[in-house]
């Protein structure tokens, strides 16, 4: 399980992306901006990061630039999502870092694909997921006649 920040201007990509990574067992959290992207990419230390060409802030590029450079030592694997399927565009994204590229709107078998590329080439590396222990109480009397736990 990948931890996942995509940053895209569009709330309603944002929906339909954070669903497409969640159904493929990733976790995922949205930016609205370029600004936002950099305080999440230092706070939660993402497995990966998906960056729209233009955010309100910053264009993709730029932002892409800023996150190699980041002083934590720390790379995440970075896909980038162009305007258009215009090539000088990906190519800048690749010279700034970029580790590949995805085209809207996300096809599910291709993202697949792509993350486990990013996998085999060594460039998405996925940290254990630290998971809470929770007592069960459903066999308790309580949670069977009040239906919850006290």
């Amino acid at each position: 399980m990948a931890n996942i920040i995509i940053a895209d201007r569009s709330v309603a990509f944002l929906r339909a992306a954070q669903f497409l990574f969640d159904s493929l067992g990733h976790s995922s959290i949205s930016a609205r901006n370029g600004s936002e992207t950099l305080d999440l990419v230092q706070g939660v230390s993402p497995d990966l990061v998906i960056i729209d060409a233009r955010l309100p802030d910053y264009e993709g590029v730029s932002l892409i630039e800023t996150i190699r450079t980041l002083p934590d030592g720390r790379r995440p694997c970075i896909f980038f999502v162009p305007e258009n399927a215009r090539s000088a565009s990906v190519r800048a994204a690749l010279d700034a870092g970029a580790d590949d590229y995805l085209m809207k709107p996300f096809d599910r078998e291709l993202v697949s694909f792509k993350l486990t590329q990013a996998k085999a080439r060594g460039r998405l590396i996925e940290r254990p997921r630290v998971t809470k222990l929770v007592q069960d109480n459903s066999s308790s009397w309580r949670f069977r006649t009040f239906g919850k736990a006290v």
